[in-house]
């Protein structure tokens, strides 16, 4: 998504930390009842590429409970491909799309569909010398080039503007290998996907707006959303529902929503509403159309638990480092921001309780 991690933004929320401190005691105490195993902690660092990560550890959360396997996908073999599918689609509309470095899970998976996926070892979209993603210039050189096709008029791209913009990318994220190597195994981005990562079409996106028909596919309207893709639209209830059936079979979820609320505080590990008397399903329907809630980061949702007064939490890995974080980049969400400001969550089918499952025809 939007979301920069930059330095200045890192010291401007340590600035606001210390101007409100949070006392000890005013911090809740969570016993984790549910788990799923997850991957470390990475760093997007000045990249607008939370949705990458987010899908990523989804699926490698997913890999290893299906085959056991560890993996560290590429995010910026994602990145990559996607902005490319992004500038298409914006020079076919003539720039009226969503052209950026953000995304949303379904770019994922259309990425690895079309073009398969590699692990981090062999792209890690880093050249020599750099130890942290900064997409500023790359952002830059991209955004002034789909420019200069869409002022020449242009409605496609062909072979030579392709060309351009491998140069552009091979410049600032590295060049793409044909072939790689993973356990002494030669592959490429598409054999690898189809072996490791497959089931790609059991995955499905949520959310949840009263306004919209039930348990069927509804577009979201969304600059974000530049390829118009529908999700299924379910209630509130059968939201919460699907993430607890799933963390009970062993599954997790990728969760999109706005931490730009007041109670979104990552340094102290909490992402808390402490007012619950809102009306969730009305209230949600006019913070979205008035941008009041935005979509501006995705997170993976890997536990759920309760504190000392029984109230409900989710627990979530981040993709900002473990910086500064008092749960090392993991963080405590509680159910009234969890209602408040959730967008989209993807999971995969087989972890949808029964009854859901029949609802949406599966």
């Amino acid at each position: 998504m939007k979301q920069y991690l930059s330095f200045f933004i890192l010291l401007f929320r340590c600035q606001q930390v210390i101007a409100q401190p949070t006392t000890q005691n005013q911090l809740p105490v969570i016993h984790l009842t549910d788990s799923v195993s997850c991957t470390e902690i990475k760093d997007q660092s000045s990249s607008p590429t939370c949705w990458a990560f987010g899908t990523n550890s989804l699926f490698e959360s997913d890999i290893f409970k299906r085959n056991g396997i560890k993996l560290n996908l590429s995010e910026m073999f994602i990145a990559r491909y996607s902005y490319i599918d992004k500038l298409n689609k914006w020079l076919a509309t003539k720039g009226k799309t969503y052209y950026a470095g953000g995304g949303q899970f379904h770019d994922v998976l259309r990425v690895i569909k079309k073009q398969g996926m590699m692990p981090e070892k062999a792209y890690s979209g880093l050249k020599k010398g750099e130890y942290s993603h900064n997409h500023t210039r790359l952002d830059t050189a991209m955004k002034k080039m789909g420019k200069q096709f869409l002022k020449q008029g242009k409605t496609f791209l062909n072979t030579s503007d392709t060309k351009k913009i491998n140069d552009t990318l091979d410049r600032y994220l590295g060049k793409l290998p044909a072939t790689f190597l993973y356990n002494l195994k030669q592959y490429t981005p598409k054999t690898f996907a189809k072996e490791i990562l497959n089931s790609l079409d059991d995955y499905i996106e949520v959310m949840s707006f009263a306004d919209l028909p039930l348990n069927k596919k509804c577009l979201l309207i969304d600059k974000f959303n530049w390829a118009g893709d529908s999700l299924y639209n379910i209630s509130l209830n059968d939201m919460q529902m699907l993430i607890d059936t799933a963390l009970a079979k062993g599954w997790s979820v990728a969760w999109e929503g706005d931490v730009t609320q007041p109670g979104f505080n990552f340094f102290s590990g909490y992402a808390r509403l402490d007012d619950s008397l809102h009306q969730s399903d009305v209230e949600r329907i006019e913070n979205y159309k008035t941008e009041k809630t935005e979509r501006d980061h995705m997170l993976h949702l890997v536990g759920s638990g309760k504190d000392e007064k029984n109230n409900k939490w989710y627990y979530l890995k981040n993709s900002w480092g473990t910086w500064f974080s008092k749960y090392k980049g993991f963080l405590f969400m509680d159910e009234n921001y969890f209602k408040m400001n959730t967008v989209i969550m993807m999971v995969n089918k087989n972890a949808l309780p029964e009854y859901l499952k029949r609802k949406l025809g599966f």
